[in-house]
């Protein structure tokens, strides 16, 4: 039944083409206009240049790096709803170990290390914080591979994913109601006005969303508010302010992560959510962000942009842990344990600024590009995880997720709040050389100054403990492009990135009062990239192929001192080193056809450990050794310049490694499928997501005996089992 369904869309487009194949040699030219007309009108589903905000005013051909630019079009295409679903455009990127379902952005990994995802080329928080985003908000996605500089202060060596959000450009009002599985239901509103060459122009976007969970007990919803106004001052100067709101709101608990034994993941019944409990208050995620924007092109050859940005990012949020162990809900040998609430609370307020121009100009024969700015980034979060007073019985075989509501929201006398206070200083200067149509020479580098004062307290009879760090380093960034011709380069990249660490590792020197090892500050974390692709436009330049291998090492690295964690030290282990060669496709290969494919080879590993040799050669946890993605689309003309689309993709897997050495989660192969009705004024679009039910672990661990002893104790978060999404979008 299952191969019968696969096979539907593909007997569909074969017999459309044989169809096809019986119209005359008129019908079939008419027949191709409208091809084209239709291609234009839906528009692109890849970027040929990256965002102003990113700075670089060059063609993706010329940029000397990977760097994927997906368009609200291809988005659209799969019925993504938040970042997540953008991640199978981009080789290398995958989702680690989140907690909730509205942090899923705040566990991106890209190459096998911790990466970020910024708004507008601008962060999104320091430390702490909650990281939101919402389909309704993204214009474009920027996938920025490997080390970037240019972009912010800080970085980490494995990339960057950048989220364009939507302004002023044409007018427009589209409306869109969304129904699906769990009883998901989500209506959203895009309308605009087009941008005048004097005057204001508005775009504004809001959205309701209500979905529960194949998780029982989890039900959640989501609100958007995002409006932007804009005003010209003539062709070359506007000013803009946006205001974006995102809330999330969870019921009955917010956690999405499973405890089990080897013998029962993936193989007891999906719905079990032990960390549930009826009774517990509300966990919300939250986001506010304001911007203004500054431009000013003074001529063809020079601009100044000037962007600032402020963010709070407070969240709350509820679940149940086992008493016994305060991890995941585990059982003792009769299936029963003791559950208790657990709360974690932060606070963050962050300000960035930045302010940089492009210029152009020539020293003889040579073409110079220059960028030159500075940014400014000020952070104040705080953390807080609390524990409940009181324990409720629980019992395997007869689960009552019920608690009493006043007891469950008392905490016990144990807390831990932490405060940052931090900020980013940050000055550069890249010059891109041309010294003729085929060289382009990359050069500069950028100096941070880091500031952060740690502020933590884990008693109430004790005093504050307060520590103050201080780091600064120079990032250098070359690279050389080869343009073959127009529509072919080659390129190398050497680029490093600085990223300052907050913590304290164990000293030589001892207290006298408690003998114990004296805390001193960990050094910063320092990170190398060399890169070397080839890029290639296919088919008049309708699709962009890249391959390139990479070498990545990142020095300094912290991890957790068991032997003194009571005193909160770290363990600063040496290196990591991530080897790969990755491909990406992204484009038309005809009118009527589209494809989103790429495919990653990692190999991601400890290559010196400073306290022994015990760890060298472990594979970085979580991280694939192979992760293939593919999404093709088949558009169908009719007549009155409307069209059927057939979509279908997988995503897959491969020996995904864990702390426990040679020790793999099981690989996974995820099939989905579409099909959208499109005309000028209205489309419909169905989406079957994991079309087999195939169960399978996103993301996760496993350890041993511990807190189940004696077997393997996987710690995940489980795939959604088979689901349909349906939208219909008015176009007004």
């Amino acid at each position: 039944m299952k191969r019968s369904i696969c096979f539907i869309p593909l007997m569909l487009w074969y017999s459309f083409s044989l169809l096809a194949q019986q119209k005359d040699s008129s019908m079939r030219y008419r027949e191709l206009q409208r091809i084209e007309v239709l291609s234009q009108r839906n528009g692109n589903i890849k970027k040929d240049s990256i965002a102003n905000a990113l700075k670089l005013d060059q063609p993706l051909m010329e940029i000397p790096q990977n760097i994927v630019g997906i368009t609200s079009t291809l988005l659209q295409q799969q019925g993504a709803l938040e970042l997540k679903d953008v991640a199978r455009n981009a080789s290398g990127i995958y989702f680690g170990y989140n907690s909730t379902p509205f942090d899923r952005s705040a566990s991106i990994q890209i190459r096998g290390f911790n990466a970020y995802s910024i708004i507008n080329g601008m962060p999104r928080h320091a430390n702490y914080g909650a990281v939101l985003d919402d389909q309704a908000l993204f214009e474009s996605i920027d996938v920025v591979k490997g080390a970037a500089g240019f972009i912010n202060s800080v970085g980490e060596a494995s990339g960057t994913i950048n989220i364009n959000t939507k302004t002023p450009g044409s007018r427009l009002l589209n409306a869109e109601l969304t129904g699906g599985s769990f009883g998901l239901a989500r209506i959203s509103v895009d309308a605009g006005s087009a941008v005048k060459e004097k005057g204001f122009s508005y775009r504004f976007n809001a959205v309701y969303q209500h979905q529960d969970s194949y998780l029982s007990m989890l039900n959640t919803s989501k609100y958007v508010v995002a409006p932007v106004v804009q005003y010209n001052f003539g062709p070359k100067t506007y000013l803009l302010a946006e205001y974006d709101f995102i809330r999330g709101e969870s019921r009955n608990g917010s956690g999405i992560t499973k405890l089990r034994s080897g013998a029962d993941a993936l193989h007891d019944p999906i719905s079990l959510n032990y960390s549930a409990a009826k009774g517990l208050p509300l966990t919300y995620y939250q986001t506010q962000t304001m911007r203004m924007l500054f431009a000013h092109q003074f001529n063809d050859r020079w601009k100044l942009t000037s962007q600032s940005q402020y963010i709070l990012a407070p969240y709350n949020t509820w679940s149940m842990l086992s008493s016994e162990t305060y991890t995941g809900v585990s059982f003792n040998e009769q299936g029963q344990t003791a559950r208790l609430s657990s709360r974690s609370a932060i606070g963050g307020k962050t300000f960035a600024t930045q302010l940089f121009i492009n210029g152009k100009f020539h020293t003889g024969s040579i073409t110079h590009q220059l960028i030159i700015g500075g940014d400014f980034t000020s952070s104040r979060d705080s953390l807080s995880n609390e524990f409940g007073r009181y324990t409720f019985p629980f019992y395997q075989k007869n689960i009552n997720y019920t608690v009493n509501p006043d007891s469950v929201r008392q905490m016990g006398a144990s807390r831990t709040i932490l405060h940052n206070n931090l900020s980013y200083e940050s000055a550069y200067v890249y010059d891109i050389i041309k010294f003729s149509p085929h060289w382009i020479l990359t050069a500069g580098v950028r100096h941070t100054w880091y500031n952060n004062t740690v502020t933590q307290k884990v008693s109430a009879t004790r005093p504050p403990k307060i520590t103050k760090f201080s780091q600064n380093a120079f990032s250098p960034r070359a690279a050389l492009t080869y343009l073959i011709n127009p529509a072919m380069s080659v390129y190398f990249l050497y680029d490093q990135s600085f990223v300052p660490q907050s913590g304290l590792k164990a000293g030589t020197a001892l207290d006298p009062e408690t003998n114990k090892p004296v805390g001193t500050p960990v050094d910063p974390q320092r990170n190398n990239d060399l890169e070397l692709g080839i890029k290639k436009q296919w088919f008049s330049g309708r699709l962009l192929t890249t391959v390139n291998g990479f070498h990545t090492v990142k020095k300094n690295v912290l991890m957790q001192d068991v032997q003194n964690a009571a005193l909160g030290f770290k363990k600063q282990i040496g290196e990591y080193t991530s080897d790969g060669v990755e491909l990406d496709i992204l484009g038309y290969i005809t009118p009527r056809l589209s494809v989103s494919a790429n495919y990653t080879f990692v190999n991601a590993r400890i290559t010196k450990d400073t306290l022994g040799s015990a760890l060298i050669g472990n594979k970085l946890p979580g991280t694939p050794q192979q992760i293939i993605n593919t999404w093709v689309q088949y558009s169908i003309p009719l007549k009155a310049s409307r069209a059927i689309a057939f979509s279908a993709g997988q995503t897959s897997q491969i020996k995904r490694s864990t702390y426990a050495k040679d020790v793999y989660l099981p690989n996974y192969t995820k099939l989905d499928v579409g099909i959208s009705f499109t005309t000028p004024k209205y489309y419909v679009r169905l989406i079957a997501d994991n079309l087999t039910n195939k169960r399978y672990v996103a993301s996760g661990d496993i350890g041993n005996g511990y807190p189940i002893p004696d077997t393997d104790n996987y710690f995940f978060i489980e795939g959604e089992p088979v689901n349909f999404r349906i939208t219909a979008c008015i176009k007004l």
